[in-house]
């Protein structure tokens, strides 16, 4: 059978790189395009499944994108996934669902018609989490810390359900114990984390999942040199900074 493919046009290099890892571990091959028009440049070149890309990009508008695909006959017949841009406030999209990576690539994945079997975490429903439950008490950085310290590998959902909203996941990633990882609402790196912090104190509803699994060899981690210890420290201050600036 011919190995699938799927074509991502997404604005930070360090999400294309996490999708293809994640694609190539179910068999499917991800081709990266910086931006719509090096996308439409490479679908005249190259047949793939599917493609995944932001809503907002430089060169156009993720709705432009799909109208263009859509208007060609030689690609009018491929599934488009996009990601939701943040929102500039919390009132801003109320109800729109910002997905992570894992799960926008599991629908595109069902579309292939891959057996869920092949799905590898933390997509694969079948697979029992690590570590599991509801962020309290304990903050999601006294649950990262403690991870950090048994110097785990794989990879965390975060999702927050706001009440009367749409819920909205954040997906890390973590080697032998270091963030290397995050993406949430279309951010990546280290805004990913403080805005997923952020999320989760106004709304509160949050659950999480840890799946173990091996590492992530990612080239564009330049946010995360430093120990986990090191970045929640950083992070607590930047969160203490920015209540103090936005009370």
């Amino acid at each position: 059978m011919t190995a699938r493919s799927l074509l991502t046009v997404l604005n930070s290099p360090e999400r294309a790189v996490m999708y293809g890892h994640l694609a190539a571990q179910a068999g499917v091959q991800a081709i990266h395009a910086e931006g719509a028009l090096h996308a439409l440049t490479q679908l005249e070149r190259t047949p793939v499944d599917a493609i995944i890309c932001d809503a907002q990009m430089p060169d156009m508008t993720g709705a432009e994108f799909c109208s263009v695909v859509a208007g060609d006959h030689s690609s009018s017949r491929l599934p488009v996934y996009l990601i939701p841009s943040p929102p500039d406030s919390a009132d801003d999209h109320r109800f729109l669902t910002l997905p992570a990576g894992p799960e926008v690539l599991a629908r595109a994945f069902q579309h292939l018609g891959l057996d869920s079997a092949q799905y590898p975490p933390p997509m694969n429903s079948a697979l029992a989490p690590e570590l599991a439950g509801l962020v309290g008490s304990f903050g999601l950085p006294e649950f990262l810390g403690w991870v950090a310290e048994l110097e785990f590998s794989g990879h965390w959902l975060v999702t927050t359900r706001p009440e009367g909203g749409s819920q909205r996941t954040g997906h890390l990633a973590m080697n032998a114990g270091r963030v290397v990882y995050a993406e949430f609402g279309g951010l990546a790196g280290k805004q990913a984390i403080l805005s997923l912090l952020r999320f989760i104190d106004r709304h509160q509803a949050t659950e999480f999942s840890f799946y173990r699994a091996p590492e992530v060899q990612l080239h564009h981690a330049s946010d995360f040199t430093q120990s986990t210890a090191r970045l929640l420290i950083e992070l607590a201050v930047d969160l203490d900074e920015s209540s103090v600036r936005h009370p």
